[in-house]
């Protein structure tokens, strides 16, 4: 259990998610608004995933060094 999830801001998962999604659905909302061009929702979410995998394998770098 000691692999718990806190969602607040102190957990750097949680704010690199909002500054990626947050900036992104703001601009995906005012691109369906005022032009009639698809909008890729998928992006966003493959860029929090890359960075996520690279975040996670950087955390089990460091705690097999230590």
């Amino acid at each position: 259990m000691s692999d718990r999830f806190e969602l607040s801001f102190k957990n750097k998962i949680v704010r690199m998610w909002l500054i990626i999604m947050i900036p992104a659905v703001i601009v995906e909302i005012l691109i369906v608004k005022f032009t009639k061009v698809p909008v890729f929702t998928l992006i966003p979410w493959a860029i929090f995933f890359v960075w996520f995998y690279l975040y996670k394998k950087k955390l089990k770098k460091e705690q097999s060094v230590t």
